[in-house]
């Protein structure tokens, strides 16, 4: 029997080593790293289950009560066998807990070259804004490959899912949270709130369409065409500064709020987190909106995201802010 087990577990070992080798290596897709988790489960559980069973069975059938007057021997114990069923455990939970946090810790670094958009979520929908300004509700156009989604709420705590990639993530009001999807295959994905949020939960349902990289970009030139037809630079910036979301986070009246307000910001003195002092000037903001993190400004976190406009609409939300004295 305790050969029996020993032969379990090295081959339970066997089956998982793929696995865990897969879930130590930075991830390409979230949804492989679900997956395997999900096998290394189902097969430990699966192991459990047979290695209790199996010899339950046979111990009911081998040595039940022959007659009414039989007696069970006396058996002291196997210190072997009792040190086994205390290790394989261990070394279960070990396991277990070693490829778990990989897994956690390699879902949380989201690629660098990931297109980036922001979602906010209100009862009962969710507001999606791209990274080229353009604002939507209950759906959202990315291009394929990595996707990554910088996720709040307005109200109450709601939740992003998408089964298709296998990630979810809580929108908490006042937070910032994340997560992050390999959009592989062009179509259009159900979204679902997964955080029960009021009476209209239930029809709180959004999608994310993934298209080709080419006509993502020729939809995007289409619509920021439409929306900013016929306006004036000071104008059109403003319309960027409202949809690509600037006001959640910059106030234009003078109040200080996550990011410094945007009111007389050009020509204005700005101290960064390593001391210098600059002069808040075109080149300044163009440097900002491209690179937010390489200028941080004191006092404040580095939340603000690239916004991956053009040098066109960099310079008409400059003209914008010139406005804002």
């Amino acid at each position: 029997m305790l050969r029996t087990l020993m032969s379990g577990l090295f081959v339970m070992l066997a089956l998982l080593m793929p696995n865990l080798a897969s879930a130590v290596r930075d991830m390409a897709d979230p949804a492989d790293g679900w997956d395997s988790q999900f096998r290394i489960w189902a097969i430990i559980s699966s192991v459990i289950y047979l290695v209790v069973t199996i010899p339950l069975v046979y111990f009911v059938v081998k040595y039940k009560r022959r007659t009414k007057d039989e007696e069970g021997a006396y058996i002291e114990g196997n210190v072997g066998l009792e040190i086994l069923w205390t290790v394989i455990p261990l070394v279960i939970i070990v396991l277990l807990g070693t490829q778990s946090w990989a897994l956690f810790n390699n879902y949380r670094k989201p690629p660098k070259d990931a297109f980036e958009a922001k979602v906010t979520a209100s009862m009962y929908k969710y507001e999606m804004i791209s990274p080229d300004g353009i604002r939507s509700v209950n759906e959202l156009r990315v291009p394929a490959g990595h996707v990554k989604l910088n996720l709040t709420s307005s109200d109450v705590i709601h939740n992003f899912a998408i089964p298709a990639f296998r990630v979810r993530e809580d929108m908490v009001p006042g937070r910032l949270t994340y997560l992050w999807f390999n959009a592989k295959t062009p179509g259009t994905y159900q979204v679902y709130c997964a955080e029960f949020c009021g009476s209209g939960h239930s029809q709180m349902l959004a999608k994310v369409i993934v298209m080709p990289k080419p006509d993502y970009e020729k939809w995007v030139r289409e619509n920021q065409a439409t929306q900013t037809a016929g306006l004036s630079p000071e104008e059109t910036g403003k319309k960027l500064v409202d949809s690509l979301g600037c006001t959640g986070c910059h106030s234009v009246d003078g109040e200080a709020k996550l990011g410094p307000t945007l009111k007389g910001i050009v020509g204005r003195q700005v101290e960064l987190a390593d001391g210098k002092k600059l002069t808040s000037d075109d080149e300044y903001i163009k440097v900002k909106l491209k690179d937010p993190k390489a200028t941080l400004v004191k006092g404040f976190d580095p939340m603000m995201q690239p916004t991956g406009m053009s040098d066109t609409d960099i310079a008409a939300v400059t003209a914008y802010l010139k406005t804002l004295k």
